[in-house]
Order: structure tokens, then sequence, then C-alpha cells
């Protein structure tokens, strides 16, 4: 048998591995505390050892700097963007990537995770730009003045690679970009855009990660995916459902990327157990045979999941996902 460890980086190179692998970033406490029938929050190993998770994860992401507020159920999301003007710049105070204190949580936190994939969550700058500047603003600035666009994305991927420099030599075992460039039906911008302003940015930054690596953006990539992956990840995450269609991409890109997600994070919210173990069984079945795949959400475990239903879909995978594949 592998250890999580080995499960996760075999599917990563696009292989079949003991069982398909399970794998979450981010994972609301009140869920997996009621899971566990305690009041107090689980650790990283506790929640992987709960339901047989192969990562742990560890957080490395920049600030936004933005105005951000808690919504009914106890999400919280960014609203107005701070960076508007170039005279905004010097609100960009970012914490030193290079933090004797932040390094030593993160050798401690990667000295301790056993068996498990070691997952470190960053951004290559798109996101942070684009929800420091807000939507209306990135897309006035494109008119008005590309260069400052392009300013916050560097400064960004600039952090990041510093970051880099530390976190490729600790003992990570993947890094997990996070970097939402995408609505359901498309791009937030043209492929031009994404070609001229952002892949040369992003580019610089993502060589910097010597690690196996995954992308994730919600949404519709598929007008930017060609150029989006010549980036050089190891996977795609979170193949959202409504956005796009992952038996095609299993069809034209399985042999050039590992595919996670795509469980639908609605359906963890509003759906029966039942539905959700039929779920799970129907992705590993179809997208599973001959590797390169990881069950995960088609986001995150949100404040609003119901226990019962992520805990069915982590025992799904159990149930169907052993290799060879027979369902």
């Amino acid at each position: 048998m592998m250890t999580s460890r080995e499960r996760v980086l075999t599917a990563l190179k696009g292989k079949e591995a003991d069982r398909v692998p399970f794998c979450e970033q981010s994972i609301a406490q009140n869920v997996v505390m009621s899971i566990a029938g305690r009041d107090k929050e689980l650790t990283q190993k506790e929640i992987s050892k709960l339901l047989k998770r192969d990562n742990v994860a560890f957080d490395l992401t920049p600030p936004i700097f933005a105005r951000k507020e808690i919504s009914d159920d106890g999400q919280s999301y960014y609203t107005e963007g701070l960076i508007k003007t170039r005279d905004d710049l010097k609100l960009m105070k970012f914490p030193d990537p290079k933090d004797k204190e932040l390094i030593a949580r993160a050798k401690e936190f990667v000295k301790g995770k056993e068996d498990y994939a070691a997952a470190a969550s960053v951004r290559l700058g798109a996101a942070g730009m684009l929800n420091s500047m807000g939507v209306d603003n990135f897309c006035m600035a494109l008119a008005d003045d590309p260069s400052l666009v392009s300013e916050i994305l560097e400064k960004y991927a600039e952090w990041t690679m510093s970051l880099m420099e530390w976190v490729n030599e600790i003992g990570f075992d993947l890094v997990w970009s996070f970097d939402d460039i995408a609505f359901r039906t498309a791009p937030l911008f043209s492929p031009e855009v994404f070609r001229e302003i952002f892949l040369p940015v992003l580019r610089k930054a993502s060589s910097t990660i010597k690690l196996p690596w995954i992308y994730h953006s919600d949404g519709n990539l598929m007008p930017i995916l060609d150029d989006l992956l010549t980036l050089g990840m190891s996977g795609l995450h979170p193949v959202e459902p409504e956005a796009m269609d992952i038996e095609k991409l299993k069809l034209d890109y399985g042999r050039r990327i590992c595919l996670l997600g795509n469980i639908n994070v609605h359906h963890l919210a509003t759906r029966s157990p039942e539905e959700i173990d039929e779920e799970v069984k129907e992705r590993i079945s179809c997208i599973a045979l001959g590797g390169g795949y990881i069950v995960s959400s088609s986001n995150s475990i949100p404040s609003y999941a119901k226990p019962e239903n992520f805990l069915a879909m982590a025992k799904a995978i159990q149930k169907y996902g052993k290799y060879p594949i027979h369902l």
C-alpha cells in the first residue's frame, strides 16, 4: 500500500496509484468539528486521519488589499478593492517573505507531516491583483493605465518568488497556487489580455516553483487553457462542474495534466449523502481510469456544507477508488 504522499505524487504524474487520492486544501472547521463530534478545532493531521485525506495544508498566501466581510453563513469574502490608483500602491505592504518565525513554523509543520503530502498554499499574483483592485477598477485600468495592472501583478509575483526560495527546500511535497481568473461563463479578460499582461508575470513566478504544483481557478478556463498550461503545472483544480466538462477535459488533456475536483460544492450543501456517494462513484468511474485524477470538491469545503455529505464524500472515495477501477 502506498503512503498518502506517494499516492498524491503518483497521480500528479498522471499515473495510477493504489487508489484515487483525496485532497482538500481549505476545509471549514465547523464541518470537521461536527464530523468529529468535538468543540475544539482540528489540526491538519487530525482532519486527514479523520477523513483519510491524503494531504495536509499550510497557508503561505499573501495579503489581499481589499475590504473583507463575513456572510450570514460564516463565509468571508472580499468586497471593495483598495488599490484604485497609483497613489494607493503605498497601501501594498507585504509581510517579510523570509520572516524567520514564518520559516520556523513551516519547517515545524513539514517535520510533523508524517506520511501525508504536505501542500503549501501560495498565489502567483493574479487573484491578489484582481481582488486588490476590484474587477470594475481592473477593467478601467486596462484601458487607462495597463501598466498599473502589470505593476501590481509584479509586486505579488516578486513576493511569491522570494517565498519559493525556501519553500522549495524545506520538505514540502507540492505547491497549490490559488489564482482565480474566470467567471463560470468565461475568463475575466480576453485571451489577448491574458497573453500580453498576465502570462509573462505568471510564468516568471511559476518558474521558481521546483516542486510538483497545482493551479486553482474557478470558472471556465477553456478560452485560455492552452496558454495557461504552458506554465507547467502538474494539476488543475477545481474543474467547476457548472463551468467546464471534466469528461471532455480528461479526453482532450488527460495525458498532459492531472485533474482535481469536480465534486459539486452546491451539492455538498443541499443534497443527500446517498446522492454524494453516487456523484463520487460517477466521477471515479469516468475520470480515474488510467490515473491522473484526484478527488476534491469543486472549490473548497465551506462552512455551509453538510457534515454528513462531506463524510459521505470521504467514505465514497475509499469505497470506489481502489485501483484497478471496476465500477
